[in-house]
């Protein structure tokens, strides 16, 4: 997960494109990653390892191991064992990865971990630690490595892709790639996000979100809410989008996945049970 919004970045130059696009689910009517990490002051010592075939460089704070430690886990041993499986579906250039620990209110509740990928730098920084809703046990066994996942597809999209994006439209279909892969890479309970809102309401919800998505600025209100727009709708929309995407194209791998536009992923997907929808993604001068 990434939180992206307020960037002041240029805008590129227009691109207007007309998408075939089909929900599943929706009629033709209508059809995470979270904020950076606020840095925490290490105590002890970091551990700097490299894992993947010196693929990651991979940062680990005192207190983050001592968590680990905590709840009987190895975190180096847990990390190269997750990086090893990452890098064998999904090959992709050298990143750094630091670990550390994080307040409760800089986690997600239902995971008790947090991802950032710096969206110029690729560069990834994962938070760990207790919540009321996530053992220790559960968010190393399942979130932890999950969130590796995710950041790392979204390192691989920005340092070899079409970049993270800087309107809705990418920024919606780089998460649902990332939640996609993750997903895949370790499988188990769906993330809290695929399920936060119901078919119905993401369909209308589309309607909503379609003459917006060649804006910027949006990442927050819909990836995490606001007025009239529920907590994590873009990160379900998104997932669903590429998962049907997938379902249409199983020869397609991961790292082709990954590489791929936003535009060309809407535009190859056409489900005609659920009918066409027909979008336009521009700005004029």
């Amino acid at each position: 997960m990434a939180g992206l919004a307020g960037r002041k970045w240029p805008w590129p130059q227009a691109i207007i494109a007309a998408l075939a696009l089909a929900v599943t689910g929706c009629t033709s009517a209508a059809s995470p990653s979270s904020q950076p990490p606020g840095a925490s002051t290490p105590g002890g010592q970091t551990v700097t390892e490299s894992a993947a075939q010196q693929r990651f460089t991979v940062v680990l704070s005192a207190q983050a191991r001592q968590l680990a430690s905590s709840a009987d886990v190895n975190l180096s041993r847990l990390a190269a064992s997750a990086l090893d499986r990452i890098n064998a579906l999904l090959p992709g250039a050298a990143t750094t990865i630091t670990v550390d620990t994080g307040a409760p209110s800089a986690l997600i509740p239902q995971t008790g971990e947090n991802g950032y990928t710096d969206p110029r730098s690729g560069l990834i920084t994962i938070q760990v630690g207790r919540t009321a809703q996530s053992s220790l046990a559960t968010t190393f066994d399942l979130w932890f490595p999950r969130d590796m996942a995710h950041e790392v597809n979204h390192s691989v999209r920005i340092l070899g892709g079409p970049g993270f994006g800087i309107t809705l439209l990418p920024e919606i279909i780089t998460e649902g790639i990332a939640t996609a892969f993750d997903q895949a890479a370790f499988p188990g309970q769906p993330d809290p996000w695929d399920r936060a809102i119901t078919r119905a309401h993401e369909c209308a919800l589309w309607g909503k979100v379609k003459p917006q998505l060649a804006d910027t600025g949006l990442y927050n209100l819909w990836m995490f809410g606001g007025p009239g727009v529920p907590r994590w709708t873009a990160f379900a929309i998104g997932y669903h989008i590429v998962n049907d995407y997938r379902n249409h194209h199983p020869d397609v791998s991961w790292a082709q996945l990954t590489a791929t536009s936003a535009t060309a992923i809407l535009a190859g997907y056409t489900d005609p049970r659920s009918g066409l929808i027909t979008i336009q993604v521009g700005r004029t001068a």
